[in-house]
Formats: structure tokens, sequence, C-alpha cells
């Protein structure tokens, strides 16, 4: 029966040991990226949110909060809504974003209307 060098075992003992050390990051990669994108849905308070929001220029709000989830016209302005985004009195509310120049100018609130007719 043949034995095994010492340079053969040192070889396998490391390669044994880089699996051990690094197979646990890759098995976990995927579930991190999860609970990243599920973080980035931020429900802001009122006041947090038009603190934070007001003034801005449309592209920061798009860097932050990423596509509405509805465009439409309000007194030949524009109007982004974000479904569920405010909780205030405990409940979970829609937020409306009007820009004027390019700005954000107003912000309101209302109940969140999908699934209702």
């Amino acid at each position: 029966m043949k034995s095994i060098s010492l340079l053969q075992f040192q070889v396998i003992f490391g390669l044994i040991f880089l699996l051990a050390f690094f197979a646990p990051n890759f098995l976990e990669a995927s579930p991190k990226k999860n609970s990243v994108t599920q973080a980035e849905t931020k429900i802001y308070t009122v006041i947090e949110f038009e603190s934070t929001f007001m003034n801005r220029r449309k592209e920061e709000i798009l860097n932050i909060l990423g596509e509405p989830d509805s465009k439409s016209q309000v007194q030949e302005k524009e109007v982004w809504k974000y479904n569920q985004i405010v909780k205030d009195m405990e409940q979970v509310w829609d937020q409306n974003i009007m820009f004027d120049f390019g700005r954000v100018n107003y912000i309101w609130s209302d109940q969140h209307t999908a699934g209702k007719k």
C-alpha cells in the first residue's frame, strides 16, 4: 500500500481548508442579496419624508426612491405617486409628489387605493 507523502497531505489539507472556509460565503451570497432589496423599500414617517424630499430635483428622487408607481398631471404639473411608502396614524399611506420647474414643490398623502373600485 502506497503512503501519502507530506507534500500531498499538505495540498489535500489546504484544499479542504479553503473549501470549508469559503463555502459558507458562496452559499450565503444570494440570501444576503435578497435581504438588501427588501430593506430598500423603506417606510418613512410623514415628517421624515417631507424633510428629506422637499425641494429636491427629479433625478435625486429617482436615485433614492426609484421609478414611481404612477405618473399623472395635476394643474399642468407632473405628479409622481409612490404606493405605501409613508406611515402615519398606524396606517401606511401613498405619497404624491408634485414637481414645479423640475423640483419637488408639493407633497401630500392619501390612502392606498390598489384593489378598490
